[in-house]
């Protein structure tokens, strides 16, 4: 797997979830208990995670040894 796809990948994988939380607090979704609850479980921390993935992943697979 090429650098360039991989980072293409993470980075795409970034920005959905980045969609869906932008859809999420300009529309009336907000309003919906369901909703908040699986922006604060899943949109929040998969955006986290990818976003440390994006930052620090060349360090991250350096350090195992990839």
């Amino acid at each position: 797997m090429s650098q360039l796809w991989r980072r293409s990948t993470h980075r795409l994988l970034h920005l959905l979830p980045a969609v869906a939380l932008g859809v999420f607090l300009y529309s009336p979704l907000r309003t919906l208990s369901e909703a908040v609850l699986v922006a604060q479980l899943l949109l929040f921390p998969s955006l986290a995670l990818s976003g440390v993935l994006l930052w620090k992943g060349p360090r991250i697979r350096q350090w195992f040894g990839e």
